[in-house]
């Protein structure tokens, strides 16, 4: 056996309900809120996020082509993704739980080494690697919220060198 398993936990409050969260953990929802943002949508019956999405994304070289599929959907609560590439499989799942006027988001990714060109990179996926990244991404999503606005962030350490060259902290409307 080859293959590997890690598992990585951000969770932070956001100023927003579920309700108003959750509708944009869409695959064509996040080009309003992630300037650097891909997908290509390749079945959903609604034109969105849905129990049995599928859509492709390709962030960088390292990790290839990877399909990801809506696997839970419930609305305003959680959405699961499976996502597969060459490389590694993805268990990736975002639960929003109410606080006050706002929420908590909590985002779960179990990841595991699908051959030996996998398994490096999955060691190199630290919970600080993690956190880098998990951060300035629920930063664009907190101003998006409050703002209704995309705020383009330096996510080279997400999406590889598709984004490098962007300008850092730079709003778009």
């Amino acid at each position: 056996m080859t293959g590997k398993r890690i598992n990585r936990v951000f969770q932070t409050k956001l100023s927003a309900p579920p309700k108003q969260v959750f509708p944009l953990l869409c695959p064509l929802r996040e080009y309003e809120w992630i300037p650097q943002w891909q997908c290509e949508i390749i079945y959903s019956e609604s034109g969105g996020a849905e129990l049995g999405c599928v859509f492709t994304t390709k962030f960088d070289e390292e990790y290839g082509k990877e399909v990801w599929v809506v696997s839970q959907y419930e609305p305003d609560s959680k959405i699961t993704f499976v996502r597969i590439g060459p490389v590694r499989s993805t268990r990736y799942e975002v639960e929003l739980q109410p606080q006050g006027n706002g929420s908590i988001i909590t985002w779960r990714q179990e990841i595991s080494s699908l051959n030996d060109h996998g398994t490096p990179l999955l060691e190199a996926y630290s919970e600080v690697k993690f956190s880098a990244i998990m951060k300035p991404l629920n930063k664009m999503l907190e101003h998006y919220l409050q703002h209704g606005t995309a705020l383009n962030v330096d996510l080279s350490n997400v999406y590889g060198s598709r984004s490098k060259g962007k300008a850092n902290e730079t709003h778009r409307r």
